[in-house]
């Protein structure tokens, strides 16, 4: 899910920051990587060995027109997908996980948006001259 600001003058790199202290403070694991008009901020369990397969939350653009996508509840579709093929061999299991999966990364990404909606209006203004 995308979601645009324009006009805010958002200081993008505590921006980022705070995406990323959001889920550190739920318990999951982070990397962030960065670039001139792009934040990156990767977020999996502990348990997730491998970052590649980790959801991810991207800021990009300038302080006056940005975007944050964020990936996460999308990707529980091929779970679901795969349980629904394989319902006759026990896959009903699988899409029952993959709804709660669903569902809880749902509730997550609500409290996300919420809390960036605040931080924003915290920012705004915080990248000096436009």
């Amino acid at each position: 899910m995308q979601r645009q600001w324009v006009g805010r003058n958002v200081d993008l790199n505590q921006l980022s920051r705070y995406a990323e202290d959001f889920f550190r403070d739920k318990g999951f694991v982070t990397k962030k990587t960065e670039s001139t008009r792009e934040h990156t901020i990767l977020w999996a369990p502990p348990s997730l060995k491998n970052m590649n397969k980790a959801m991810n939350v991207r800021v990009f653009g300038d302080p006056n027109d940005f975007v944050i996508e964020l990936v996460a509840s999308e990707r529980t579709r091929r779970s679901m997908w795969l349980g629904m093929l394989t319902q006759l061999f026990g896959g009903g299991y699988v899409v029952l996980q993959s709804l709660r999966l669903r569902e809880a990364l749902e509730k997550l990404e609500n409290e996300f948006w919420t809390y960036i909606e605040e931080k924003i209006a915290n920012l705004a203004s915080s990248a000096g001259h436009p």
